[in-house]
């Protein structure tokens, strides 16, 4: 069966995204009246309501969970792609040994193919020979088998034993696949919860006061 080395998907930048500062706002100069302008009335927006310091507590504390979950998988992504780059080296030795086996396959049945047509040719000639010649021929036809035999059981021996190598490969390749897919099914869970707490807190007005006395209780830097 052949398998293929698959690359993780990159961790996003799963990184605080910040939460909006309360703005105060300085009194406007008095117009002066001399040089008063008319001007179209300026409608207000209204003000977004700031956040409650329980709600400016949960989503500091669930920033600082997304922040260190990001942390953690960044180090495991370092560890899926260390197990990746392993396989792909050991793949390639394998290929490696695959081509001289091979070449070695090719050597030995030329060898096999050999010996065959001299015992062949022994047996079309046989009668035509005299004892003495017809012994030397047999007895070169063994010495040649007594030599390739050992090469030919030396060479399966290998072949069974990189078979074992070879499924023991595989099921590696398989566990990596899979430690890979529940990787980046992890990436895109931070990445949704992420993106979940930029609709729930990012962007939201809050007081200067309560994040100072939030990330204190909380241990958080300022």
């Amino acid at each position: 069966m052949k398998h293929t080395l698959r690359t993780t998907a990159a961790v996003a930048t799963l990184l605080a995204c910040g939460l909006a500062f309360a703005q105060t706002t300085t009194p406007a100069p008095k117009a002066d009246a001399k040089n008063a302008k008319v001007s179209k009335p300026v409608v207000e927006k209204p003000k977004q309501k700031l956040m409650t310091r329980d709600e400016l507590r949960s989503c500091l504390q669930e920033d600082k969970a997304l922040i260190d979950e990001g942390v953690s998988l960044k180090a495991k992504e370092k560890e899926v792609l260390a197990q990746r780059d392993s396989l792909k080296a050991e793949k390639a030795e394998q290929d490696k040994g695959e081509q001289e086996m091979q070449t070695r396959s090719k050597d030995i049945k030329a060898e096999i193919e050999s010996l065959n047509a001299f015992a062949a040719d022994i047996q079309a000639n046989a009668a035509k020979m005299e004892k003495d010649q017809l012994k030397a021929k047999q007895e070169e036809y063994q010495a040649r088998a007594n030599t390739l035999q050992p090469k030919i059981d030396a060479f399966n021996k290998e072949r069974n034993e990189r078979a074992e190598k070879y499924k023991a490969f595989n099921d590696r390749v398989d566990a990596q696949g899979k430690a890979l897919d529940a990787f980046n099914e992890s990436v895109e869970t931070l990445q949704d919860k992420r993106d979940d707490w930029k609709k729930r807190c990012a962007n939201r007005p809050y007081d200067e006061a309560d994040e100072a006395a939030v990330k204190k209780e909380l241990g958080l830097k300022k």
